[in-house]
């Protein structure tokens, strides 16, 4: 061992002593919350290293430390060999017995934890191998447990697997973990169901303009899945948990992954998509007028269009034909719930009451439908719908308000106002 390699073990050992010492020495002071993360950090970094040797052989910061942490690794291999059937099986986590195996091994994990960038980033782009070699070659539950470990929030999000853009949580439906996967000065709240179509047109352009074929209804799908990553951005958790928060049902989110996924990956887009979502995350961090969805949602849980709204909306529309899919009032509900919410239309509140009374959505579907279609929107029915988007821009602004009661939002929203 060399002086200089002397010189680094003293050093880390002289941060141990002072986190050692940190709140005997200063009992009334605040602390940064990120020192009670040094050590749990340390010990995960340290089974990471051990876990995906000689991968991480880069953090040795020389040949003769390498070494040390070689022949820990080798003693411990042939330790657990040892045990013959019967036995309990050796321990996959034990410590080196030698000082200066453990000294190097502990180097090695303070330079994977520091490195030359002390950015969020930095961790992830150097823990992400390692973490991918130590899951692939150790027992099932190995990335589970270390995932689990009460360790920072950055080093949290480092040690996630990563799928097709998203991260999971954890091994199991219920995750310890719920870190989000970002830094993120926006929350789940400004998140809505469905990606705004102007964020669309801002942020993911280029991607679409290298997709083959982006259909209206892929981009409904890539709408959906945009908001799902938004979500686990700000609020962490799996893909059916933050399809949960949205109000999303988890067969519809299931098959957006599906279809965005089949897309992205035959045509290598996945870094496009990471791209537009971080050039999309970037601009909620710095919007000061971040708009609630998720309390939209729940103040038009109960909210239905009256119907002297309904007539004065209709207010001079004589050539509707009365048929069964001529727009209704239902229909208009829907649609501005869709609006004010940035959600789905087939999830809003007056189609899932019908679903769960058991009676037909066909008829409500047809009638949404016959508005939506890009061919009918002329004369009446395009007038009926620039009627239906000035009532929701003048909702959502209600909505938006605080202690605004539900029962009185129709009488505030009748009367010419609305139709002009």
């Amino acid at each position: 061992m060399t002086d200089s390699d002397l010189l680094t073990l003293l050093t880390l050992q002289h941060r141990i002593d002072q986190h050692m010492t940190l709140h005997r020495d200063a009992p009334h002071s605040d602390p940064d919350p990120l020192d009670r993360y040094f050590f749990p950090d340390l010990i995960v970094a340290a089974h990471l290293i051990r876990l995906s040797w000689p991968d991480g052989t880069c953090f040795a910061p020389s040949g003769p430390l390498a070494d040390l942490i070689d022949h820990h690794l080798v003693s411990a291999t042939v330790q657990r060999h040892r045990y013959v059937p019967g036995q309990r099986a050796g321990s996959t986590w034990p410590a080196p017995e030698d000082p200066a195996e453990c000294a190097a091994l502990l180097v090695a994990a303070h330079a994977l934890l520091v490195g030359e960038d002390h950015g969020a980033s930095g961790l992830v782009d150097r823990v992400q191998p390692l973490a991918a070699a130590a899951y692939s070659r150790s027992a099932a539950n190995i990335g589970a447990v270390l995932r689990r470990m009460d360790v920072s929030p950055d080093l949290a999000r480092a040690l996630a697997c990563r799928s097709d853009g998203f991260y999971r949580a954890g091994g199991h439906r219920q995750a310890k973990q719920q870190v989000p996967s970002r830094r993120c000065r926006f929350g789940i709240q400004h998140v809505p169901a469905l990606l705004p179509e102007t964020w669309v047109h801002t942020h993911f352009s280029d991607l679409l303009s290298l997709s083959e074929h982006p259909s209206d209804g892929k981009v409904r799908h890539l709408r959906r899945v945009a908001s799902l990553k938004l979500a686990e951005m700000s609020a962490g958790g799996t893909w059916p948990e933050c399809a949960k928060k949205l109000q999303i049902p988890w067969r519809t989110a299931q098959q957006s992954l599906r279809v965005v996924k089949n897309a992205l990956t035959e045509s290598n887009l996945w870094p496009a998509f990471d791209e537009a979502m971080e050039s999309l995350a970037r601009q909620l961090d710095d919007s000061s007028d971040r708009v609630d969805y998720r309390s939209r949602r729940a103040f038009l849980e109960p909210w239905r269009l009256s119907d002297a709204d309904w007539a004065q909306l209709c207010h001079g529309l004589s050539r509707f034909r009365r048929g069964i899919n001529s727009p209704t009032e239902e229909a208009a509900t829907a649609l501005i719930w869709a609006q004010v919410t940035q959600g789905d239309h087939l999830h809003s509140p007056v189609l899932s009451a019908l679903r769960q009374s058991g009676q037909s959505t066909h008829r409500l579907v047809a009638s949404i439908s016959q508005l939506r279609t890009p061919a009918n929107r002329k004369g009446a029915k395009l007038e009926l719908l620039c009627r239906l988007e000035a009532y929701a821009v003048r909702l959502a602004a209600i909505c938006d308000q605080q202690g605004t009661s539900a029962a009185s939002t129709s009488s505030r929203l009748a009367g010419s106002e609305i139709t002009g």
